[in-house]
């Protein structure tokens, strides 16, 4: 049996879509579905009780706990061999769980498993990868802001990463999953001292217990046949909560590494990485036009991020003279400055051309 695991919080209607789309799956046996509801809120609770399948088991906390604690809350309810970790915000595609339970079959060395994630209906945009940090990184990162002639080769090594998993057409090995969408061992779970560490009250607890499963020796894979939407939406208040889930990770596997304290000093007294030329433009009626140049109008790749570095970023790919991000994916990008790259679907492309525009207000 499967487990799914969902956390609410002020995203009921969102929730009560996930949940159907958990409900439709065609599995050996119905998924064991649990909700933690930390919204604290008369109309959340209405609203979810009235619309919930009765053979959800749905748990509403007085007080707002955290993602971290919630998730740990329903794993100590659950009892499936597998356990599904889902956002409200995000949808399983026909076959998804089957897919992605038959992957963890197939893979015995595997931890956890994880789906194509794509940003909209149409299954155009597709997410990026999930990154992990390491010390190898961050002596590169050193390396090349310290030598502005190789400051692009962070953005193409992600490059490069992103489109195998945008690309693959068997399940690969990955360096990291997210937690809003990711299939987990439960025996994996319980060797590695529990799901996600309660010191984590929301963004890095996945990558910690990523961190665990990998020490404790176990894989994790993309499955590119399990596809997902996950309808992603930034803010200026994600960006506190991630750099305090930030600060928790350092603290617990990297402050007391000799060897971090020396690179993470030296990297905050170099230059920011040099930035590419990069075009302003502003949105059309709250949608994005990119004109494409001739040359690569056979095929392109349109890749849209938070950085100028594209670290990380969604990918689009296309041909023709347009690439449009229409006005519902617009106002998904909210209230700060957004960069789009445009280049032959390559990994070292000859030709690339930068944008930016300030997000939806």
């Amino acid at each position: 049996m499967i487990s799914v695991i969902l956390v609410n919080y002020h995203t009921a209607r969102h929730t009560i879509d996930a949940v159907a789309s958990v409900m439709s799956q065609h599995t050996v046996a119905p998924p064991e579905i649990i909700i933690i509801d930390n919204s604290v809120s008369d109309a959340e609770n209405a609203l979810l009780k009235t619309h919930l399948p009765d053979t959800v088991t749905y748990i509403r906390n007085p007080e707002n706990t955290g993602f971290a604690n919630a998730c740990n809350q329903a794993f100590t309810q659950s009892s499936g061999e597998f356990v599904l970790l889902l956002n409200p915000d995000a949808r399983l595609l026909p076959g998804a769980l089957s897919k992605l339970a038959d992957s963890l079959i197939h893979h015995p060395d595997a931890g956890a498993v994880g789906p194509r994630v794509y940003w909209d209906d149409d299954c155009r945009f597709l997410m990026p990868p999930s990154t992990y940090p390491s010390l190898g990184d961050f002596y590169r990162e050193a390396i090349f802001r310290a030598i502005p002639r190789l400051s692009a080769y962070p953005s193409l090594s992600f490059r490069k990463k992103a489109l195998q998993a945008w690309t693959c057409t068997t399940a690969i090995p990955v360096d990291a999953l997210s937690g809003g969408h990711m299939l987990i061992r439960r025996e994996a779970i319980q060797r590695c001292d529990g799901l996600f560490d309660p010191r984590f009250f929301m963004y890095w607890e996945d990558t910690d217990l990523m961190h665990r499963l990998k020490k404790h020796g176990y894989r994790l894979y993309l499955e590119p046949s399990a596809r997902c939407l996950h309808y992603y939406e930034h803010s200026h208040a994600k960006d506190r909560l991630i750099a305090e889930g930030w600060s928790a990770y350092q603290q617990k596997h990297l402050r007391n590494d000799m060897r971090f304290q020396l690179i993470d000093a030296l990297n905050k007294h170099l230059p920011p990485t040099k930035a590419p030329h990069i075009e302003s433009i502003a949105a059309n009626q709250e949608k994005l036009v990119f004109s494409i140049p001739a040359e690569l109008r056979s095929a392109w790749l349109l890749e849209i991020g938070a950085s100028p570095q594209l670290i990380p970023a969604m990918g689009y790919f296309g041909d023709g003279p347009v690439a449009e991000v229409g006005a519902s994916l617009f106002r998904r990008l909210r209230e700060k400055t957004y960069f789009a790259r445009l280049s032959a679907p390559v990994p070292h492309p000859d030709l690339m051309y930068y944008w930016q525009w300030q997000g939806y207000q």
